[in-house]
């Protein structure tokens, strides 16, 4: 019998339904750890990444656990052939981990970017876009098949540029894709329930061999996808493999981080900075990351970051003291507000702002994180402009500001260590974020 290691990071949740999925599928399910010994991977005839929110979805979601061992290992056992699936926050760690969609090799070139709709739980159809057996989990249905199935998600929305979108298409690797109730691809809500591109639910690799997968089959008594996973295991069958050597090649990803410029505050904006009072977890889980990663000589921290434009005449201090009290862009129970206007930086404390001279523990390298579509920016500035009517409220623009500590000994040194963090892509995903260097 087939053993199918279940992956478990801290957080993921749906492991018991995973279990029960493969196991009636007629395969031997096991759950594995993260704090396992990697290499034990190697015994097993598949994979299986399940849902839920691994590490919290700290950075982005499936940041972390992508960059784990465990998924080094896994990447060695998918390119010898072996079934990959990740279902949710799986999928997420798919892409993050770069095993998906493999056209450029393992490069970050796609995301599972925030829905355009909020989170949603709710029921869903999806339709088998490509031949029977084009992937690893579609041996047991043909072309055009279509059924519901549940998702639970905020971050499902595969956001991928055309010139690849096109390469996929060509591939065969838009495996799933949403529909309505007629098996029609309208890209409409909620028929496409979170924006994502081409209406995509699940994309493969090149060699069909590794699935991101959105939708919950594994809470449903559907089980095609497993009984197809259990057949491209009895018949190790090749057929509808693409040559990966020959889709690997025929691009390069083209990916200049040098090319990353300053931040500018636009003239009818100023900026707040959000600082934490209490222990950042998320800057911890980042610096922890970056050690595994072996910039052991390297700290993280984190502060919010909105840029608020406004209109007219301003009362600067007046209009400042309605955006904190506010509540919408920071608590002020456990965070600070540091405001930035016309070069000139205070502090909001007990009710007043008070000059200071910095933004006090910035880092040696300061990248500001925004998302491309900035869903919310948006939701907070109709909420200040329209629930609270705060009228000079233009519009606001979230982001992250990440602070690199680098403990080097030359500045030549700290460059090239900043090179190789970049390189990793931890801090940001380019095909759903931008990133500017930020007050240097």
């Amino acid at each position: 019998m087939y053993k199918i290691a279940i992956i478990i990071f801290p957080g993921l949740n749906c492991h018991q339904e995973s279990f029960r999925a493969i196991k009636k599928a007629g395969m031997a399910p096991e759950f594995f750890r993260w704090n396992e010994i990697p290499e034990k991977l190697k015994t097993y005839d598949g994979y299986f990444i399940p849902g839920g929110f691994s590490y919290e979805d700290r950075v982005r979601s499936g940041a972390i656990a992508a960059r784990d061992p465990i998924m080094e290992i896994i990447k060695q056992e998918a390119m010898n052939k072996k079934p990959v699936i990740g279902i949710c926050n799986g999928a997420q760690i798919l892409v993050e981990s770069c095993l998906i969609p493999g056209i450029y090799g393992h490069n970050l070139s796609v995301a599972l970017a925030a829905n355009n709709h909020g989170y949603l739980n709710i029921w869903v159809n999806m339709i088998n876009d490509q031949a029977e057996g084009r992937c690893a989990f579609t041996a047991c249905f043909p072309k055009g098949e279509f059924f519901r199935l549940p998702i639970a998600h905020g971050e499902g929305r595969f956001v991928i540029d055309d010139v690849q979108l096109k390469k996929l298409i060509e591939n065969g690797q838009t495996v799933f894709r949403y529909c309505d109730d007629l098996g029609q691809i309208i890209d409409e809500f909620p028929i496409n329930p979170n924006g994502a591109v081409y209406n995509l639910a699940g994309i493969c690799n090149p060699e069909g061999n590794v699935l991101a997968l959105m939708p919950h089959p594994e809470r449903t008594g559907h089980d095609k996808i497993f009984r197809s996973m259990r057949s491209y295991l009895d018949k190790n069958s090749q057929s509808q493999i693409l040559n990966a050597k020959q889709i690997l090649n025929s691009q390069s990803q083209i990916k200049n981080l040098s090319e990353i410029k300053g931040y500018i505050t636009p003239e009818d904006s100023f900026e707040v900075v959000v600082d934490l009072i209490i222990t950042d977890n998320e800057a911890q889980t980042l610096t922890n990351a970056l050690h595994q990663l072996g910039f052991n000589n390297v700290e993280a921290c984190k502060k919010k970051h909105w840029a608020v434009a406004f209109a007219g005449q301003l009362d600067f201090a007046k209009f400042t003291k309605e955006l904190v009290t506010s509540g919408e862009l920071l608590n002020t129970n456990k965070e600070i507000a540091y405001i930035k206007h016309k070069d000139k930086i205070f502090k909001y404390s007990a009710d007043e702002l008070k000059p200071v001279e910095e933004i006090p523990e910035m880092g040696e390298v300061n990248l500001l994180i925004r998302y491309k579509d900035d869903f919310v920016g948006q939701s907070k500035t109709d909420a200040l402009a329209n629930r609270l009517n705060i009228k000079s409220v233009k519009s606001i623009k979230s982001g992250i500001v990440w602070q690199i500590k680098i403990k080097s000994k030359t500045q030549e040194e700290a460059k090239e260590v900043w090179v190789k963090i970049q390189e990793s892509d931890i801090l940001f995903n380019p095909a759903s974020q931008e990133a500017m260097l930020y007050y240097e």
